[in-house]
């Protein structure tokens, strides 16, 4: 249960990071200055579908992943300016969401190997 419960906090803190890194990149990118939950929610769901299907060694899930990504932006039309900067954020998020994900699963993996670790460093 200590497990389960460490895990957590450390995808927490992960996620909270995670969201000021984006907001930042956002207030670079686009000049939003608040923080955009939606967003925070939908990134977090990506990455909590990663973790649940890849931890169960469905690795078919990347490609949903890639597919269902792929068809929300093909209705998108901006400027091309902005559509440029655009498509540079988008991959640039995908592309650490989806590293993010993949780490949940390898901690999950490997928590314990890690914590023994961790124990004999500061130990």
């Amino acid at each position: 249960m200590i497990k389960v419960f460490a895990f957590m906090a450390c995808v927490l803190i992960t996620e909270i990071i995670l969201a000021l890194v984006f907001h930042a990149a956002a207030g670079i990118f686009y000049k939003k200055l608040r923080l955009d939950r939606k967003s925070i929610f939908k990134g977090f769901a990506e990455r909590l579908f990663l973790l649940i299907a890849l931890s169960h060694n469905y690795s078919q899930a990347l490609t949903f992943f890639s597919a269902v990504k792929l068809a929300t932006r093909l209705k998108r039309d901006d400027i091309k300016g902005e559509q440029d900067r655009f498509n540079d954020y988008y991959l640039v998020g995908n592309l650490l969401s989806v590293a993010v994900g993949m780490g949940y699963v390898d901690l999950w993996m490997h928590f314990d190997s890690l914590k023994a670790a961790l124990l004999r460093l500061f130990a």
